[in-house]
């Protein structure tokens, strides 16, 4: 009880933190910003937590680059160019300076452990500057990002917990994160579906916009799942080098990372799925 009392308290600071986010999603500037902060807190929960966080030539570069590619959105949205040409850049030059280093000191961090630091890098890194371009999409930008964060993400994630915790009883997967259940994965999936359908209610009901119930509810149900991976992908990662949580920033939550790892699978998935039709035709 008194875990999920101090879980309950740390939510409601989450919350007030995600008010904070959209009202800054209303400034762009203000938004990358935000958006290179949270990039660069989850790099360094990552390297600090796998224990390389001393190692100032392997944190710096990845620190960096976290730092520039949010703000590459900006850059390249007032040259009115895509993002991707400058993000491939920077890329390029974090990835070559990266193995560099890594070969220079190739006595003091073995290949896994370089290999883990620039994985989680890119990942965090392009996959989560993937949220500026969902709230980019012209008139329901600020829906698509809402839809994320809170129906697709945090609402798979409490509800699994909360159901997980009830009736859970079948483990799927125990060496790498042991709480989860069955019951709480299925439980936190249909509550994203439920959940999304009803904000869909609401945002029809206040801009009169149509759109296809039963594609968009595919959607909530096929995103819930992917959020469930990118949590299990980053338990993977915390498994293999024997840590319970990224951080300890949030207190019952872990840190930044541990409440972000879903989303940062979610948002280029969702981005691609509601530009899916303009890529083809």
């Amino acid at each position: 009880m008194k875990n999920f009392l101090t879980r309950l308290f740390t939510s409601f600071l989450i919350l007030a933190i995600f008010a904070v986010m959209v009202i800054a999603s209303f400034f762009d500037t203000i938004f990358e910003l935000t958006v290179s902060l949270l990039s660069m807190m989850c790099i360094y929960e990552a390297i600090n937590a796998i224990g390389f966080a001393k190692f100032k030539r392997f944190m710096i570069p990845s620190m960096i680059y976290a730092f520039l590619v949010p703000l590459s959105f900006l850059l390249t949205e007032q040259m009115n160019k895509s993002p991707y040409y400058l993000i491939i850049i920077l890329t390029f030059i974090y990835m070559i300076s990266f193995i560099l280093v890594s070969m220079l000191n190739f006595n003091k961090i073995k290949f896994n452990d370089a290999a883990t630091i620039m994985f989680v890098s890119l990942v965090i890194t392009c996959f989560l500057s993937n949220i500026i371009l969902l709230r980019q999409v012209p008139v329901h930008g600020l829906f698509y990002m809402l839809l994320v964060i809170a129906c697709f993400s945090w609402a798979t994630d409490v509800f699994a917990y909360l159901i997980g915790m009830s009736i859970g009883k079948h483990r799927f997967a125990p060496n790498i994160s042991p709480k989860k259940t069955i019951e709480g994965s299925v439980g936190g999936t249909l509550a994203s579906v439920i959940i999304t359908f009803i904000a869909l209610l609401i945002y029809k009901n206040i801009t009169g916009t149509d759109y296809n119930l039963p594609l968009t509810l595919g959607y909530a149900l096929i995103c819930s799942l992917v959020g469930q991976i990118g949590d299990l992908a980053f338990s993977y990662i915390k498994r293999s080098y024997g840590i319970k949580d990224f951080g300890n920033i949030l207190p019952g939550h872990g840190g930044v990372l541990d409440r972000l790892d879903s989303l940062i699978f979610l948002s280029p998935f969702f981005y691609m799925l509601i530009t899916f039709k303009e890529f083809l035709f």
